[in-house]
């Protein structure tokens, strides 16, 4: 075969594989089953910034018993930030936080944080924060009807895009409230 039919076979897949990336949602599912404790963790990826004063990444958590989403389903915000270049001294920026603010257009919510902590790691000089935020099954019916989402940890507002937002949105859907459709 021609090398020319080989360059366009690739091009069309490099564009067949950009325009998937593009239509899918951004959420990739990780889900690990414990088998001694019969819990199942899933996470899904919904924002990453490279803005200052830290990296932030939010993640959305399920746990349920067993393999399959049910009633005993809870579901949280992990949030991540990671300063890099850090020293010792340097500060971390969310430790004063205790609360993370979720606003929609009609509605704001404001969560309490939980299990907070912080850990230097010497070898990479890095700085890194982390804190979750577990919402009530009435609140995530209220995000399920929002056309847009800010959140606001500490001094640092995340807007979420439209495919996050479709994203957490999805990941709620199947991950919380699939138990109720059923």
């Amino acid at each position: 075969m021609k090398p020319s039919y080989w360059v366009s076979v690739l091009f069309l897949t490099l564009i067949v594989n950009l325009i998937q990336d593009k239509t899918s949602n951004v959420c990739r599912l990780e889900t690990k089953y414990d088998r001694v404790a019969d819990t199942t963790v899933v996470r899904c990826d919904l924002v990453e910034l490279r803005d200052v004063p830290a990296r932030l990444t939010i993640q959305a958590v399920a746990t349920y018993r067993g393999t399959e989403p049910n009633e005993t389903t809870k579901f949280w915000l992990q949030l991540s930030g990671f300063i890099t270049d850090a020293s010792r001294r340097t500060q971390p920026v969310f430790q004063e936080a205790t609360m993370i603010t979720l606003s929609t257009e009609t509605t704001r919510l404001e969560v309490p944080l939980s299990d907070y902590h912080n850990d230097f790691f010497e070898l990479n000089r890095l700085l890194a924060e982390s804190a979750r935020a577990e919402i009530s099954r009435n609140d995530l019916r209220k995000l399920l009807d929002a056309r847009s989402l800010k959140c606001k940890w500490g001094d640092s507002e995340i807007k979420f895009s439209d495919a996050s937002l479709s994203s957490l949105k999805s990941f709620i859907s199947r991950q919380v409230f699939y138990a109720d459709i059923r």
